[in-house]
């Protein structure tokens, strides 16, 4: 069989490959993770591999595809019932992006083995892939790889309720504890600024703080932190600005962060909030 094991960096490089995948009739294996794949390049790439008749094997780990590549990837799904193999782990894609992965896996009837690992979909995320699949009377799936994803009582019922349909199916997930709690609101956030060194919480609050009052609507922070696509559903994001607004005052105060200790302001909101939800 052909293939290309390519190593073509960047935006630009994606730009010259994405035609070139659509256009070749005998490619059948295509690995080009590590290349730092994003923005337009990642796009076109993806739109290479909607349009190639042969492609069978494809693995773009470990590049920047995003949830913007992510909504190409979804077409490519849509429309490509050749490709048997995909990996797109470690990608950037949050739970924003799933809800395109998830249109195009609906209509999927060719792939068998689908690798979203080490993206911070969290475990709704999760649960709207094998949901997808559920819904799709004519997948032949096989294997989900979700290896990073915390499996909380949600996404083990959905793991449960994915298999009523697709008996055979192979989800590779975290070991399941009973009753484990979903994460709360702000230790999700400190894990998500461990893993984003660029995002400064700081620089958020100094940007929309229009007025300088030193503190921030709580509808505004929501706003603001939607745009920086943190890995939170509407419902978690509203739970995680009630707890930043530690005096109930429907602002976040901006001279709490203007402490050089980030990590201990938020810890003093994580032992509220453990505090006051010990008993449940």
């Amino acid at each position: 069989s052909s293939g290309i094991n390519a190593e073509y960096g960047g935006e630009k490089g994606g730009l010259l490959l994405g035609p070139a995948i659509a256009a070749n009739e005998s490619l059948e294996y295509l690995n080009l993770s590590w290349n730092n794949l994003r923005r337009k390049g990642a796009i076109a790439v993806a739109n290479g591999v909607k349009n190639n008749v042969m492609l069978k094997h494809c693995n773009l780990a470990w590049n920047g595809f995003g949830d913007e590549g992510a909504v190409a990837l979804g077409e490519a799904l849509r429309n490509n019932t050749i490709i048997t193999w995909l990996d797109i782990s470690h990608n950037r894609i949050t739970v924003e992006g799933v809800k395109y992965l998830t249109k195009g896996l609906e209509g999927n009837e060719g792939l068998k083995h689908f690798n979203i690992s080490h993206n911070p979909i969290s475990s709704l995320g999760g649960c709207q892939i094998l949901e997808s699949l559920g819904k799709n009377g004519s997948t032949v799936i096989e294997t989900v790889e979700l290896t990073n994803v915390r499996v909380d009582d949600d996404l083990w019922s959905a793991i449960k309720e994915a298999k009523k349909t697709l008996p055979d199916l192979n989800v590779i997930h975290q070991p399941y504890m009973e009753g484990r709690k979903k994460p709360n609101p702000i230790a999700s956030l400190k894990e998500w600024l461990g893993h984003n060194k660029h995002f400064e919480l700081i620089e958020v609050f100094k940007r929309f703080d229009e007025e300088e009052t030193m503190e921030v609507s709580k509808e505004v922070l929501f706003d603001a932190f939607q745009q920086a696509h943190l890995p939170f559903d509407k419902t978690n994001m509203e739970l995680l600005i009630d707890q930043l607004d530690g005096e109930g005052r429907e602002v976040v105060v901006y001279s709490d962060l203007v402490d050089a200790d980030q990590n201990k302001w938020l810890d003093e909101r994580l032992t509220k909030y453990n505090t006051l939800n010990k008993t449940e």
